[in-house]
Order: structure tokens, then sequence, then C-alpha cells
């Protein structure tokens, strides 16, 4: 067994693991980041994405260049499933090939003096006195030994590291739930034949969406809880609503989490991040810049804790305060409120784009890039007397109003509960009582809508 020292084990080379490799290094720290994968798999099976042009000045990446930039997208378009109305937002986003993306952050966290193991596989935390020391993983020359002052899990939506702790109140140890998933089924489109609408194109309905994707091709996918072949399914019904047709050149797919985070992303001596802490936006399941978010917190707390030799959980705690009081406040807000609005059927979604204010140009481009679901009160009223006569005339089903307002004054509670988390850990147990009984509500729509989907793909 090969034994090393360092200052920071990270377990995954995703793009949340590199991420706060990167930084943490350019901090003056020794970071070993190990992932069970090759490195050059990484971000194959997403193959195209998405990142909004402003979120590179705000986390500190150039942008990209050559084949890594594939489309430069300056709108985005919600659309009503009749395709009758539409909501459009101008703002920049950027195509790219994620496997490229990888390895220039690769690239980043080596210069900086990171290292990374490929093929090497975490096994198990090393713990001295209760405190973590450190990580056991095993790879094609062997096994490893890491000791180390901070183990921070990036491991993705299966929390290798999260799952294999013991029972504490600080970290949340329960793997995830089928119920608890998206699949994301996508398929490139070549040979386009009909109206294709310019840039990326999303519709609340299917959960699903389109954009430009290699060359001329074009990526049709949708998101589908717990079922691969429902997933499948899904994408067959959405393409069919589409107003053009084409040729599916190739498929992906994968799994991203659609739950609420941990309560507690920390304990004494370890982070959780990425995937592995559930960060993805909850209004459209994308993980890497909400979790570079989480990432550049870690990073300033870290780096201040290892200034100080001090990984007690009170030291890193900042990163849970930090974090939750404002990107996650906003998203356990949408979180507990959104399943609720996708859950309409076709025919009320396709009625709510017909009143004013509902879907709105200012609102598209405040959930893409503020996450808020911005109203305000004068639009508002406006909205009411269309939407009491879409109740009278059958168009809004009176329990779909009454579930979207439970589930908003749940989400709206919670809201107001996470911006007021818990500036230090003594306080932390009273907190996390009263916002249980919150999330088991917006846990019991949310798998109650999953399962009526589960049965019409099945």
């Amino acid at each position: 067994m090969s034994v090393r020292e360092v200052d920071v084990t990270i377990v995954g080379a995703g793009t949340s693991g590199t991420y706060l490799a990167w930084r943490l290094a350019e901090a003056g720290y020794r970071c070993l980041v190990l992932e069970k994968d090759e490195l050059e798999n990484l971000g194959t099976r997403i193959g195209p994405f998405h990142m909004e042009e402003e979120a590179f000045e705000r986390f500190g990446i150039p942008l990209p260049e050559g084949e890594e930039l594939l489309h430069r997208l300056e709108t985005i378009t919600m659309w009503s499933p009749d395709h009758r109305n539409r909501a459009t937002a101008r703002f920049a986003t950027l195509d790219m090939d994620k496997p490229a993306f990888m390895r220039r952050l690769h690239s980043y966290a080596r210069k900086a003096g990171a290292e990374i193991l490929e093929k090497v596989e975490f096994r198990r935390v090393i713990r001295e006195k209760g405190f973590p020391a450190g990580v056991e993983a095993s790879g094609s020359e062997g096994d490893i030994e890491v000791t180390c002052r901070l183990v921070v899990d990036a491991s993705g939506i299966d929390g290798a590291v999260r799952t294999s702790l013991p029972d504490s109140p600080w970290i949340e140890n329960d793997p995830i739930a089928d119920l608890d998933t998206l699949i994301v089924y996508m398929e490139s489109w070549g040979d386009l034949q009909g109206e294709v609408g310019a840039d990326i194109n999303s519709f609340l309905h299917f959960q699903g969406w389109y954009a430009p994707s290699y060359g001329d091709e074009l990526i049709v996918g949708v998101g589908m809880p717990a079922s691969p072949e429902g997933a499948r399914k899904r994408q067959q019904a959405f393409a069919a609503t589409l107003p053009f047709t084409g040729r599916a050149v190739s498929s992906t797919g994968g799994r991203v989490p659609y739950r609420r985070p941990p309560l507690s992303l920390l304990d004494s001596g370890l982070m959780v991040v990425g995937d592995a802490a559930f960060l993805n936006k909850p209004f459209n399941g994308e993980g890497v810049t909400s979790a570079f978010t989480a990432c550049a917190i870690a990073a300033e707390v870290a780096a201040d804790a290892l200034a100080r030799d001090d990984l007690t959980r009170e030291a890193l705690w900042p990163y849970n305060a930090r974090y939750f009081r404002d990107q996650g406040a906003k998203f356990a807000f949408l979180a507990a409120a959104m399943p609720a609005v996708v859950s309409l059927s076709q025919e009320e979604i396709d009625f709510l784009f017909t009143v004013p204010g509902i879907f709105s140009e200012e609102g598209t481009r405040a959930l893409n890039l503020e996450y808020e679901l911005k109203s305000d009160p004068a639009t508002a009223l406006r909205s009411l007397p269309a939407l009491l006569a879409g109740i009278a005339t059958g168009k809004l089903r009176p329990g779909s109003v009454a579930a979207i307002v439970k589930m908003g004054m749940t989400a709206a509670t919670l809201r107001k509960l996470y911006e007021a988390y818990p500036e230090h850990p003594v306080a932390f147990g009273a907190w996390a009582e009263k916002v249980k009984p919150l999330w088991e509500k917006a846990d019991a729509a949310r798998h109650g809508y999953f399962r009526r989907l589960l049965r019409e793909y099945e």
C-alpha cells in the first residue's frame, strides 16, 4: 500500500471537485483528487452543455475557445405545449463540449499544483478519534492510503463518501432514492425539416428542451423520474409535438438529483459539494454553475480553516450559512413550489400562457439568472380576473390552484427559514426540526407527481 500526505483529498474529478481543487491549490494547499473513471471519459455522457456567459467572469474561468465552444446562444424561449404562446428572454448562453471543458478545468487545477489520479476508487474514510484523517482507495497499481486535514465528497449523485459515514446529525448518509432522481434522455438530430426555434427552447409540460448541438445537429431532450425506459417514451411523446422532424444521429443520458440538499453540507474535517450535495437547479436540473457557487464559498471557508489549522465543524460552518442563506434559500423555494406547477395538465399550462404576467420575458430571465419567480403586485392584480375566468370556464381546475397555493405557502416558509440558517451549529438542531416537516410535505407532493408520470409512461 502506498501512503500519501496532503492537505485536502477530494473524491471525484468532475466539474465541482476539479474547480475546488483548482481554487485550493491556488491558495497554496496540497490537493489530491481521486477519480474512479478515466479522465478522458468525463463529460462524454453529456456531450454539449450550457453555461451562462456571465458565469465565467463570476467564477474566474476564462471563456471557451476553439472546438470547446460550439455555439453562442442569445435567447431562451419558454413555450406553451400547444406552441401558440411563448416567452423569450435575451441573455447570452455558451453551448460547449463537456469533455473539452473538463480537460481545461483539469489543466487549470494541475497548473495550480493539484494532483489528479484517475482509475482510483474511494473505499473508506480513515478516522482518528471520530475525526476524518484521510481516505483509503484502490487503483490499478494497488491500494492507496492518504492522510489529510480535509476530505471533500465531490463523487457525484451517489455520494460515495457521504453514504459511507456513520449516522450523524451533521451529515445525512442515506443514499439517493429513485424517486429523487431525474433520468435525462437526449437525442442528437440531423436532417432537420420544419420550423426550428432559435437558440434554447424549453417546454414546461414535458420538462423538455431542444437546443443546438455539434455542428448543425440539434439536441432534443427530456427529464423523467426514475425510469430510463420512461424517459425514452416521454422524449418520443415530446418530439411528436414539435413543429419539425429530424433523424436521430445519437442518444445519451444520465441521472441527476432532484431533491433537497442535505440540511448540512459539512462536519469536522469534511465537506460535500456538487451532485453529491444535490445542488442542481430545481427548474431545469443543470448542476454546473449552481455547484460552482457552493464550491467558491467552500474554497474560501476551507482555505481560511486550513490557514488556522482548525478544521472543526464550527470553523467550517460558514460554508453552510453562506450557501443556504442565499442560493440555497432560493432553491429551497423553487424545489418545493415547482412540482405543483409542472404537474398541471397540458391544457392548464396552455391557458396560463395566455394570462398576462404569468409567463414573461422578465420572469424567464429572472428564473434563469437570479433563480427567482418574480411578479409585482400590479401584475398579479391584472392577472387575477383572467385566472378567475379560467376557473369558471374549466380551463384551470380549482384543485390545481389549491395545490399551487398550498405548496407556494410551504415554499415561502422554507425560504424564510433558509434565509435565517443558523450562524452556529449550536442552533442547527432546532432549525432542522422546523424545516423537516415542511420538506416532508414538499417531498410528498413531488413523489405523487412523479408516480403519476411513471404510470403514464410505463
